[in-house]
């Protein structure tokens, strides 16, 4: 995982008369915030100079299966799952507002077996009245890794299996192809990611909308700053593989972001919601036009969280989940941000050594953190209605 420092980050654009650097910890407030200047190739500058501007509601959701540890596998003891506890908690999460589950880790690997478990998990979903996003994961099996024909071929499995179940929303093509040091978590390990983002967005797009099945809006996401070179590499690729195919087929883009736990680190940041603002702002100003995504392209907040866990705690989490979702809710109309997504429901193990077991809004007993009674407050008062985008 590469790390840019804030020294490095000043070095690199001193050049710029008036511009400041990625203001890493959130120190600068937009008030303070001087325009970025071009060219900027690695996205080193703070664009976090706009003021906040009303929008559409956001549509608030939350992943409610277990996390994913970054590396090759899974490393600490999972705490078996209560449905029954954990349906009551989404209930009690959701409210009045529309709410949806994004449900990750669907593997090509896992083939129709993976399929056919995740449509019971859709449906019952659907029952309970979420929407459902599906996370469609490249992740191979060794012999299939980098055939794409094989890839393009699940996909449309999974457009024809998951296209019947009304609750089913939108699918999530590939996940964090940039980040390649993940292959547990991410697509970007694997052979041809880039290639398999792209076609398979748009493999998804076209054979939905053939089948009838238009309404599944199609996207893909990026993890934010694992690599200033290797993060602008990818925008540059989807625009030379990609280019205005991929524009078209393309319905929304997600942003997977974790201030306080990867990048920034923790120790960097002043201001929460003014470094959660930093990012938001360099996503949607420098590395989506980078492949011809224009300002009023939907963007959506797909993961981000803090964990508690060993030196971490949860009153801090609570404090810092407001900190996001405030931000995310002042600066909508903005950025153009459409949903956000919380990671996630419930931790891994309450008693693991490893922070990622802890990103749970609720302990392994399904007994509430105080960040999930913040985030249902918030997402009462935010949120958008079930049939309606009110505009507040």
């Amino acid at each position: 995982m590469v790390f840019l420092s804030a020294t490095a980050v000043l070095l690199t654009c001193a050049g710029a008369a008036y511009a400041i650097p990625w203001d890493v910890g959130g120190k600068v407030p937009p008030s303070e915030t001087p325009a970025p200047e071009f060219p900027d190739p690695l996205c080193q500058q703070s664009y976090a100079d706009d003021l906040p501007e009303p929008g559409s509601r956001i549509h608030f959701g939350i992943g409610p299966r277990l996390a994913g540890e970054i590396g090759t596998g899974q490393a600490t003891p999972l705490v078996p799952e209560n449905w029954r506890k954990r349906d009551q908690a989404l209930r009690k999460l959701a409210g009045s507002r529309d709410f949806s589950v994004r449900l990750n880790r669907l593997f090509m690997s896992d083939g129709w077996s993976g399929i056919r478990r995740f449509q019971k998990m859709a449906r019952h979903y659907g029952r309970l009245g979420f929407g459902v996003e599906l996370q469609v994961r490249y992740h191979p099996k060794p012999k299939q890794d980098g055939d794409i024909k094989a890839w393009l071929q699940y996909v449309r499995n999974v457009v024809r299996a998951f296209g019947p179940i009304r609750a089913v929303k939108s699918l999530q093509i590939t996940n964090e192809v940039n980040l390649a040091i993940s292959p547990n978590t991410s697509d970007g390990a694997w052979k041809h990611a880039r290639r398999a983002l792209v076609s398979g967005v748009k493999t998804a797009q076209r054979y939905s909308n053939r089948l009838g099945y238009g309404r599944l809006k199609i996207g893909f996401n990026f993890a934010w700053r694992f690599g200033a070179q290797a993060d602008a590499d990818f925008w540059d690729d989807l625009t030379r593989i990609g280019g205005k195919s991929l524009r078209r087929a393309t319905d929304w883009i997600g942003l997977d972001l974790y201030p306080g736990t990867y990048l920034p680190p923790r120790a960097a940041i002043s201001d929460y919601g003014d470094a959660f603002l930093e990012a938001l702002a360099q996503m949607r100003e420098c590395y989506m036009p980078k492949a011809g995504f224009g300002s009023r392209f939907p963007l959506k907040i797909e993961e981000t969280g803090w964990p508690t866990g060993p030196g971490r705690t949860e009153a801090e989490q609570k404090e810092i989940l407001r900190q996001f979702v405030t931000t995310a809710h002042l600066y909508r109309g903005t950025y153009g941000i459409t949903d956000f997504r919380w990671f996630g429901l419930r931790d891994n193990n309450s008693a693991g050594e490893d922070y990622q077991s802890y990103f749970g809004l609720l302990r392994d007993d399904y007994s509430p953190k105080p960040a999930f009674g913040e985030y249902r407050r918030l997402l009462a008062r935010y949120g958008a209605g079930k049939k309606a985008n009110d505009n507040r």
